[in-house]
């Protein structure tokens, strides 16, 4: 298992195709790179020629960098609180052997991922 950095994330997409990802009401640039990083893998995620984990625990990071961005562009927002919430419930549905929550927190502690 393995995160997926900006640069490998590159290898399964283009950076012009990874800016359809964009939302046209965040004028953030890095806010919405973070953004199209976690949508496209979270979109594609049953396409990318990895194992499930590297995948949705990548998704997952990407998720928490997008966040920590929004809440210091923004402030604390709960939408965005709860639909990390969702995302762990979808993560754990799909993992054969549910969440490691190990893993969880040393991508929210930023530990060497």
């Amino acid at each position: 298992m393995k995160i997926l950095k900006e640069d490998e994330v590159k290898q399964f997409i283009s950076g012009d195709k990874l800016r359809q990802f964009y939302n046209e009401n965040i004028d953030d640039v890095h806010l919405n790179e973070l953004l199209s990083r976690y949508s496209f893998l979270k979109k594609n995620a049953n396409s990318i020629p990895l194992d499930k984990p590297s995948i949705y625990y990548s998704v997952y990071f990407w998720f928490v960098q997008f966040k920590e961005r929004y809440f210091e562009l923004h402030g604390h927002d709960e939408g965005i609180e709860q639909e990390g919430f969702k995302l762990l419930e979808e993560i754990d549905v799909e993992l054969e052997d549910g969440i490691d929550w190990d893993i969880i927190e040393k991508i929210e502690n930023k530990y060497n991922y």
